[in-house]
Parts: structure tokens; sequence; C-alpha cells
């Protein structure tokens, strides 16, 4: 291996040694940039060519026991495959685990988290599932289907404040799916308080983050050059992981009710000791 490819292995270690969690690759090519170890690229087909070489690289390291294969994360690609137990005592025990209450059945405020990028789901999901908060990934625009399903899920929360705290690219794209969704649901006359919490100006300059050349063909790129300024995006996967992470446990712990949540916390707790002590018995 070249001198160049193993320094370039050594500062993916470096990051990788950073986090507590797997990072997909683009996560990992953007700290790169972002830290000043590889170049930004100018072009998009330059950013191309640089991403195979840092894929080619990371391969490589695996390859070579030089970097460890449990580091990475590739969100997109999974096996689907029903749930399947070696008896009924282990499936009991899946059953033990599984117990959650609704945390915020008694809480004034309902809230969601949306974003467009699926390959960031395992990075949100360690924020949104301990505070039992949906995560709902677009992907692009959302379909008919799923904005109804989502009003429906507001409007059953009439009763409480709601509130949509949206992630996604600072890109034509993006700011478009954003403000499609807040018209789509609010057609079905529904209220919400929407924020969009990522990618914002402000954290794109407080923390450096790589911009890219933005595509002139999106129908979007006039309007978000005349709101802007310039054509330069950037991708919500720029951001350290560990940032985001940070706004969105904010987002929620800011409408929580901490004494409300260890109230229900508790009945969890005493709800799980019963359920336990029936499945011992059944058993």
């Amino acid at each position: 291996m070249q001198k160049k490819s193993l320094e370039l292995l050594e500062q993916v270690l470096k990051i990788i040694n950073s986090y507590d969690f797997a990072l997909t690759l683009r996560q990992i090519y953007y700290q790169l940039i972002v830290r000043q170890i590889i170049r930004q690229p100018k072009t998009g087909k330059e950013a191309v060519s640089i991403y195979k070489k840092l894929s080619r690289v990371c391969v490589i390291g695996r390859d070579e026991g030089l970097l460890p294969e449990e580091a990475f994360t590739d969100n997109l690609r999974a096996i689907d495959k029903p749930g399947a137990w070696l008896d009924l005592n282990e499936f009991m025990e899946t059953v033990k685990r599984s117990y959650n209450k609704d945390k915020w059945d008694n809480q004034p405020k309902y809230l969601e988290i949306w974003t467009e990028k699926d390959a960031l789901r395992s990075v949100l999901t360690e924020i949104t599932y301990p505070y039992d908060v949906g995560l709902m990934v677009v992907r692009g625009q959302d379909s008919r289907t799923e904005i109804y399903k989502a009003s429906e899920r507001y409007k059953a929360k009439a009763d409480k404040e709601c509130y949509l705290y949206y992630c996604g690219d600072f890109d034509p794209s993006g700011l478009s799916i954003y403000n499609s969704i807040k018209k789509r649901i609010g057609n079905f006359d529904v209220s919400i308080n929407y924020e969009r919490i990522a990618l914002t100006p402000e954290q794109i300059k407080a923390y450096s983050l790589p911009s890219e050349s933005g595509k002139k063909s999106d129908p979007n790129y006039n309007k978000f050059v005349a709101l802007y300024g310039d054509d330069k995006v950037i991708e919500l996967d720029s951001l350290p992981p560990d940032i985001l992470r940070g706004i969105i446990k904010e987002a929620i712990t800011k409408n929580i009710d901490p004494g409300l949540l260890e109230q229900v916390q508790e009945k969890e707790k005493d709800e799980g000791i019963r359920l336990n002590k029936f499945i011992e018995k059944g058993i």
C-alpha cells in the first residue's frame, strides 16, 4: 500500500476511534473534509473520484486488518427476515425486553422527528428510541399516503401542543421537501408547530461544513440562490453525528416534562416486574 493511502487510513482510524458507534463511509468522507485531511472537491466529478478512492482504501484497510469491520455501517442495505426464536423461552425473553409504555401519554406535548436521510436512521434512533419519539424518514418527497397518515397521528393528539422537527440537506431539494411537508400536512387542517433544526446556515458556519456546487438542473435551484445568495449546498451527513444527536436530544428534552416522564417510567418498571412474573409462571 502506498504511503499516502497508509496516511489516509491513519486519519480514518482516528475518526472512527473518536465515536462510540459505527459510521457510514459518507460520514467518514465528510469528517475528513471538515478536518482538512482531504481537499474539498471543486466539482461533482472530483467529489465522486475522491469518494471512490476513499472507499477502495477503506476496503483494503479492512482486508489488511488495519480498520475494524464493526466500525462501518451501511444503513441502506440490510437483510429482510421475519423474527424467529429457538424456543418459547427465548421468545418470552424478547417479550420482556420489548415492553415499553407510551412515554408521551401524560405529556402536554407531542412531537416527531422527520428527516430525508435514511442513511442517518441509526444515528437518530440512538436518541429517539430512549425517549419514545417517532422518527419519519421521507427519502425525498413523501407520498400522499404517508402525509395523510401523519395528519391522522397528529389529529389524534389534538389535545396536545404538537411539533414536527425536520432534519435535511441544505440544498434546493432539501428546503423544498421541508416546505412541501408543511403545506401538504396543513391541507388536512391539523395544527402543528414546524421547525427545521438541521441543517441551518448558523450550523454550517459554526462547524465549517464542506459545501459543493448546486445542480442547476434542480427545479428549485433559482429560488435557493435567490434566498441564500450562492449555489453552495451542504449535505446533512457532513454534520458530525454526535452534534446531530445533540440537536435532536435538545429538541426532545425541551418539550418533555421530566416529572411526568419519571411517573411513566416508574409504572413501566412495576408493570415490567408483573409481566416477568406472569411469563415465568406461564412457562
